[in-house]
């Protein structure tokens, strides 16, 4: 499976520009939902990947990818999209292999959703 790229932003300053256009306030819940939602599907992939269950690893992988997306949290839904590729191929083992970087991309996907909000407060 191939990981995220170094190249790839941890956040897309493009997307997050088209989120501005929301509102501030908007912003702060969508950022607020993803935040609060991702560990739960972290979860829930993992139970996937447990159950050796290659439709609810797609499923799974596919909603955090959207999420991600929906963000700009570019470098997992990278990874995201390559535990779909696998769970397609019918590849589970090198899904959950690449899987456990997920926690690690949106701990950093987390921090820079952060540091983005207390620069927003000066």
């Amino acid at each position: 499976m191939q990981g995220a790229e170094p190249a790839v932003p941890v956040l897309d300053q493009r997307v997050l520009s088209e989120l501005q256009t929301l509102g501030t306030d908007v912003v702060a819940e969508i950022l607020d939902l993803f935040v609060r939602d991702v560990p739960n599907r972290l979860s829930a992939l993992r139970l996937a990947l447990d159950d050796r269950s290659p439709d609810a690893v797609l499923r799974e992988a596919h909603g955090l990818k959207g999420s991600a997306l929906g963000i700009g949290a570019m470098r997992l839904a990278h990874l995201c999209a390559a535990i779909e590729r696998d769970a397609r191929d019918g590849q589970l083992d090198r899904a959950a292999a690449g899987s456990a970087r997920l926690e690690e991309e949106f701990a950093k996907a987390r921090r820079a959703l952060r540091e983005l909000r207390y620069q927003g407060q000066d």
